[in-house]
Order: C-alpha cells, then sequence, then structure tokens
C-alpha cells in the first residue's frame, strides 16, 4: 500500500468515525470497526478518551478486569510497545439496539502483529503472532451519558496464553506437529495413497 492509500483510508475511517449519527446498529458498528482500526493500525490511542466512558469496566477472562478509562489506555499502549505493528483483522461484527435504550454490539478479532518491541518480558525477540492463534471476542454496551455516546461496559475474551508465548518466543508445540506432520490431503491416506472405500449392501 502506498502513501496515497494509507492516507486516503485513515481519512476514510476518521471521516466514519467522526460522522456517525447513532440512529442505527448498523452505523454503530461500523463506527467500531473503524475506530478498532484507527487505535491500532493507525495508533489513535487517544480516540479511547472520546469513546470510553470514564468509570466503565471491561470485564476480562480470569477476572484480570480493566477498570477505568485509564486503565484501558495502558493496556493497550502496552500491547502497542510490544508489538508496534499490531493490527485487528475483523472476522466479524454485529449490533443491536436503538437512540432511546442504546445499542450493544459483539466482535470477533484475530491479532496480527510482529514482537519487535518492549515487553514486560523484556526487549521483542521478533516472533510475529501465528495467524488465527490470538483471537479476541468481545461485546460492549454503549449509552448516551450526558448527550455523549460512550461504551460503559464490555465483557471481554481473548487468547492470553498464546500473546505470553509469543512475548516469552516459545512456539507452539501444536503448530510444529503440524509443520513437522502435514495432515494428509483429502481422499489420501497417510503414505499418499488413494483410499479405497468398500461398500458393503445390507439386504434387509
Amino acid at each position: 500500500m502506498n502513501v496515497d492509500k494509507i492516507v486516503n483510508e485513515r481519512k476514510r475511517l476518521e471521516y466514519i468515525v467522526d460522522n456517525c449519527k447513532f440512529e442505527t446498529a448498523e452505523q454503530v458498528c461500523e463506527l467500531f470497526e473503524a475506530y478498532t482500526h484507527l487505535i491500532w493500525k493507525y495508533k489513535q490511542v487517544g480516540r479511547i478518551y472520546d469513546f470510553y466512558y470514564d468509570d466503565m469496566i471491561i470485564h476480562r477472562e480470569g477476572g484480570n478486569d480493566l477498570i477505568g478509562i485509564d486503565q484501558v489506555v495502558q493496556d493497550t499502549l502496552a500491547c502497542l510497545a510490544a508489538f508496534p505493528d499490531m493490527e485487528f483483522k475483523f472476522y466479524g461484527i454485529h449490533g443491536v439496539g436503538n437512540p432511546e435504550e442504546g445499542f450493544r454490539f459483539g466482535q470477533a478479532v484475530h491479532f496480527a502483529g510482529t514482537n519487535t518491541g518492549i515487553s514486560k518480558y523484556g526487549r521483542g525477540n521478533g516472533t510475529s503472532l501465528p495467524p488465527h492463534e490470538c483471537v479476541d471476542l468481545c461485546e460492549c454496551l454503549i449509552k448516551n451519558v450526558n448527550g455523549r455516546w460512550r461504551v460503559v461496559e464490555e465483557w471481554g475474551t481473548r487468547s492470553t496464553e498464546t500473546m505470553d508465548r509469543i512475548l516469552k518466543g516459545i512456539r507452539s508445540s501444536s503448530i510444529e506437529k503440524i509443520q513437522e506432520h502435514p495432515l494428509p490431503e483429502e481422499n489420501q491416506t497417510p503414505n499418499g495413497e488413494l483410499e479405497v472405500k468398500e461398500e458393503i449392501l445390507v439386504k434387509g
């Protein structure tokens, strides 16, 4: 992607985020997909303050909750410090709700990035997150608070063990086994020979 395309994509995402009317669930989903790309791909971390309520809570697996907007920002910055090229790749996003009662949306994404920065385990080791192995699922509740639409509560879970393993520079044993012993192609036995299936007709 050349510079012009990068700038145009960023401007398109910024327009979506800055001009959402919060009239339909589809608009809210489009907003938060664009918002996610701006934070992670274009490092506009400060936008978290625009859309998260000050005293909000992110409920995480294992009781690792984030309480308050500052913790959300710190967690995001720590992740970007370890993976400077981090991006979220969307599987999908779906929302429900209305302007009177508020909106909910759920999204499923996976991380893409390389540990070239600094983390709690030290200097980056250059290990990349394997495709589709570090997944994040979340549901967000959006309410109009004092005239501004904010995420007031979030429930999420992610592949924290995979993330820690990458930060420690440990390869996945399951991935290594697949690489060493690739699965046989369809209709083939492990030794590469065509499998012959025998049909047995049972007369009643």
